[in-house]
């Protein structure tokens, strides 16, 4: 069929047709069929037309969420079937449309499969490496300072990577045309700086929240990891956690579990961190009103 549309076709139609099928780009792929298909189109009956518009409304109800066709049906003439000319701009209406939801579709593959595959890679690099620092830790008796506080940083950007692998696959959920299609696809095209600052700040908010524990500001229950000042009596094992010349430790394997799993939480939900800061920044403003306020009363 597309050789008999570019047979059909005049020449500088013929032309752009070829050059589209040609075409390393599978928008201008696209781009030559739907042409193609409106070429061949100018030679049907009425009835014909009328079978092939129908055609394309059912495979663009496919194509789109119900919400999304439906506001396109409010648009669509009553009579569109009873005139020619009016069959034929609803034609090139639906041929536009289609076009315009499968590129945008082919663009979020190729961007979606882009940050899957770095996710991926990277999720693999983390925890590969948090399973071979708690194993040599294990094997060799010993507890680096360093070590662990990179293992609590890895954890975060895993957290991060696996939210951002999340919110990707979510953006299947909404049809390409549902939203507007440019600012979807500007937005699949930034993924890569989405991929760099989880990498940033993934690590940074669970070496934050770690610190917070460490402070003993923070309490969640059984869930908090519980740090010890000073070891027992006639205990002897290198610090896990040292900020200077002050040295902690965890009281004990399940806390460093609890820990693992807090640092991983707060890459993922990335607003605990900051809405735990925030909760922090308003305890001096707090105080401050309330000693304002003593003040007050006394005068």
């Amino acid at each position: 069929e597309f050789e008999d549309a570019v047979r059909l076709a005049e020449p500088s139609v013929a032309r752009l047709l070829r050059a589209g099928r040609r075409s390393s780009s599978a928008a201008d792929q696209i781009g030559a069929a739907v042409q193609a298909r409106l070429t061949l189109a100018e030679r049907m009956s009425t009835e014909e037309l009328v079978r092939y518009v129908q055609h394309l409304q059912n495979r663009y109800r496919i194509a789109v969420s119900q919400t999304t066709y439906s506001r396109y049906l409010e648009g669509v003439p009553k009579t569109v079937f009873e005139n020619r000319d009016a069959l034929w701009a609803e034609l090139k209406t639906l041929s536009y449309r289609l076009r315009l939801v499968y590129t945008i579709s082919y663009i979020r593959d190729q961007h979606l499969a882009l940050i899957r595959k770095w996710c991926f890679r990277f999720l693999m690099a983390s925890f590969s490496f948090v399973i071979f620092a708690v194993g040599y830790q294990e094997w060799s008796s010993t507890s680096s300072a360093l070590l662990n506080y990179l293992i609590v940083g890895v954890m975060g950007l895993g957290g991060a990577l696996t939210s951002i692998a999340r919110r990707a696959n979510g953006v299947f959920v909404s049809s390409p045309l549902e939203d507007d299609p440019v600012i979807q696809a500007s937005a699949l095209e930034q993924g890569a700086a989405s991929l760099f600052i989880a990498g940033l700040t993934g690590p940074v908010f669970a070496l934050i929240l770690l610190i917070i524990f460490l402070s003993g500001a923070l309490s969640v229950g059984d869930l908090t990891p519980r740090f010890l000042h000073m070891l027992p009596p006639g205990a002897m094992r290198p610090a896990d956690f040292r900020i200077f010349q002050y040295v902690f430790w965890l009281n004990d394997r399940f806390d460093a579990a609890k820990l693992l799993l807090w640092s991983f939480v707060s890459g993922f939900a990335e607003q605990i961190v900051p809405d735990v800061l925030d909760k922090f920044a308003k305890i001096p403003e707090r105080k401050g009103r309330g000693a304002h306020a003593r003040e007050s009363g006394q005068v």
